[in-house]
C-alpha cells in the first residue's frame, strides 16, 4: 500500500509486482501518490479495485489481453497498460521508454523518463495524474516498429556488451574495469550530434573486417557481426 490518498486525488491500483511494478511503487512513494498493489495470490481484485481510479496493468505481454478479457469491470476505470508494442481498445497504452534494472533509482531518474502513450489516448494528465514526466503520442500503427527499435538499442546493445565483458574476462585475462572508459566514450559519442561510429566499417578496412570474422569463427556472434556488415552497407 501506499501513501493514504487525499480526497480528490488519484488511487492507483498496480497489477502485478514484478520489476517494472517495484519501479513504479518506489516512484509513486517518491511522489506520494496513492496506490495499492495486487496479485493473484492476494486477496480478492474487487476487495483491491475500491475507490481506486486507475489501473495499471504491470503484467507480461502476453497475459494482457486475456486478462482484460477475463476481467470486463476493469473497464469502469481508467486502464493503463505498458507495453511497448501492443495496442488494444481495452487499455490505453503508456510505454516509459526505459531500461530497468533490479536496482531502484532516484526521483530524478524516474522523473526523466519519457512516456509514448496512444495517439488516441487521453490527456497524458488524466491518463497517469500525478506523473510530472515529458511524454509524446504515437500512432498505434507504428507501435510494433517503436519498439523493435527498443529492443534492438537496449537489449540488443547489452547483450553485446555483456558478451564483450565476459570474453575479455574469461578468454583474453582482462578485467572487466578496463573496458569501462571505452563503454563510457561510446555512450557518450552515441549523445553526440556528430557520427557515433568509428572502427575498420567507417574506414573500409575490409582486410581487418575479414580478420575479424575468422577470429570469431565458432563464436555465435560472428553472425551477428556479418550482419551488422551487411547493415552499414545498406
Amino acid at each position: 500500500m501506499g501513501q493514504v490518498p487525499v480526497e480528490g486525488a488519484p488511487l492507483y491500483c498496480l497489477i502485478g509486482n514484478g520489476r517494472l511494478s517495484r519501479h513504479l511503487q518506489h516512484y509513486f512513494d517518491q511522489l506520494q501518490l496513492a496506490y495499492r498493489v495486487w496479485t493473484r495470490s492476494g486477496p480478492p481484485l474487487s476487495q483491491a479495485l475500491e475507490n481506486c481510479t486507475h489501473v495499471l496493468l504491470l503484467i507480461s505481454d502476453d497475459a494482457l489481453l486475456d486478462f482484460l478479457h477475463t476481467h470486463p469491470e476493469l473497464q469502469k476505470y481508467t486502464v493503463v497498460h505498458f507495453s511497448g508494442s501492443l495496442a488494444t481498445p481495452l487499455a490505453w497504452g503508456a510505454h516509459p521508454l526505459m531500461t530497468f534494472s533490479h536496482q531502484l533509482y532516484t526521483c530524478e531518474e524516474y522523473r526523466e523518463i519519457h512516456f509514448v502513450i496512444d495517439h488516441r489516448a487521453p490527456a497524458f494528465e488524466t491518463l497517469l495524474p500525478g506523473l510530472p514526466n515529458p511524454h509524446h503520442r504515437l500512432d498505434s500503427d507504428l507501435k510494433a516498429r517503436y519498439h523493435a527499435e527498443c529492443v534492438l538499442s537496449g537489449n540488443f546493445t547489452a547483450m553485446l556488451w555483456s558478451h564483450f565483458f565476459q570474453v575479455m574476462e574469461n578468454q583474453l585475462g582482462l578485467p572487466r574495469q578496463a573496458a569501462l572508459p571505452y563503454l563510457k566514450r561510446v555512450a557518450a559519442n552515441l549523445q553526440s550530434e556528430g557520427n557515433p561510429l568509428t572502427g575498420p566499417l567507417v574506414r573500409g578496412d575490409s582486410a581487418t573486417v575479414q580478420r575479424n570474422l575468422q577470429a570469431l569463427e565458432g563464436d555465435p556472434y560472428q553472425n551477428v557481426y556479418t550482419s551488422f556488415v551487411q547493415a552499414y552497407q545498406a
